[in-house]
């Protein structure tokens, strides 16, 4: 993956693939999602954008739904929610992986005759046949990548996912937890009924996805056995940790930390583990919480909004705010202000 989609950006703007420390990646310039109404049974055979399926109505009901799609940048997200009983068959792309995801699944439906259910994980080989058939009310969600952009996401967020990992065509032993799959499924059913939500309006909510995806599957990288250096390793972390204060207030880049630490990307990524027990991510959310935290406590921020506060150190969704918050420091970001604003003697 080019070096310019791997950066530790702020939310929303502007630069080539920003992708921020908290997970997300995402242009909204050029990247909305392109909503489809299914009005006959040949419409389901881009169920995947571009697969080409041979799509077979298997009920005398209408086929009814939605399809939608977002390409961005090379990656081609799509989503479809099915409201006939339909039989899809065939390859999803000859030359790239798909990575699917049972978003509502309703029962009945079936991967390679198999019974699946939501938030069962598919993964889909270049030209292997795909074989599904769907009952009405399923979502279904998918990105479609190389292997070489799926290895750089991975690798960006300190993780390994690759071939061997995956394990080929089929349904993953690992089924995605059922929290991070009812956020999804909240914000895919609103992208299928036309309500704009963040993330449901542009490529964010793809991203979202293979975040999620990523995440569930993915693995720390295994430390080479006599390949340890500690001393180096801190060596390279000092360095980055400076860099990193001084330029916490402005878009950081994953490469140029390593530049800055003169170590390699995956270097850089080994040391933090190693040394800290983070990723370079992680450590720099917690750094920005922490940031947060501070101005929250002075009389000059204090009659700003959380909201201005948490966009300042890059953070724009205040729902992801106040978990990382939460989990971090134990309380809520309005917890935090109202404590100091009850010492401060402040009542409105």
């Amino acid at each position: 993956m080019e070096d310019a989609a791997l950066s530790l950006n702020r939310e929303g703007e502007a630069g080539a693939d920003p992708i921020s420390p908290f997970g997300k990646q995402g242009s909204n310039s050029g990247s909305d999602w392109t909503r489809i109404r299914i009005a006959r049974i040949e419409d389901l055979s881009d169920a995947v954008l571009g697969a080409g399926l041979e799509a077979v109505q298997m009920s005398s009901a209408p086929v009814t739904g939605s399809l939608a799609f977002a390409d961005h940048d090379g990656l081609l997200f799509s989503t479809g929610l099915i409201g006939g009983r339909v039989a899809l068959r065939g390859p999803l792309s000859e030359t790239m992986v798909t990575l699917g995801i049972g978003v509502r699944l309703a029962g009945g439906t079936r991967h390679w005759l198999k019974e699946v259910t939501t938030g069962d994980c598919g993964i889909f080989m270049p030209g292997d046949e795909h074989d599904a058939l769907y009952t009405p009310g399923s979502i279904y969600a998918s990105v479609t990548l190389s292997f070489e952009r799926l290895e750089a996401f991975a690798e960006d967020r300190g993780l390994t996912l690759n071939l061997r990992s995956l394990g080929g065509s089929g349904v993953h032993a690992r089924r995605l937890p059922a929290g991070a799959v009812n956020r999804l499924g909240k914000q895919f059913e609103a992208l299928h009924a036309g309500r704009q939500t963040y993330g449901s309006g542009n490529a964010v909510l793809g991203y979202r996805f293979l975040d999620t995806f990523i995440e569930h599957l993915g693995r720390r990288p295994r430390t080479l056995v006599g390949g340890l250096n500690p001393r180096g390793y801190a060596r390279i972390v000092a360095r980055a940790r400076d860099f990193i204060i001084e330029n916490l207030d402005r878009p950081l880049r994953i490469d140029e930390i390593a530049r800055s630490a003169s170590a390699s990307r995956r270097s850089l990524y080994r040391a933090f583990n190693e040394v800290l027990d983070e990723t370079p991510h992680s450590y720099v959310r917690k750094l920005r919480l922490h940031r947060i935290r501070s101005d929250l406590a002075l009389d000059a921020e204090r009659a700003c909004t959380i909201a201005v506060i948490s966009n300042r150190w890059g953070i724009s969704e205040l729902g992801r705010l106040s978990g990382w918050y939460r989990e971090l420091f134990g309380e809520r970001p309005s917890e935090t202000l109202a404590q100091y604003r009850r010492k401060a003697g402040i009542t409105s």
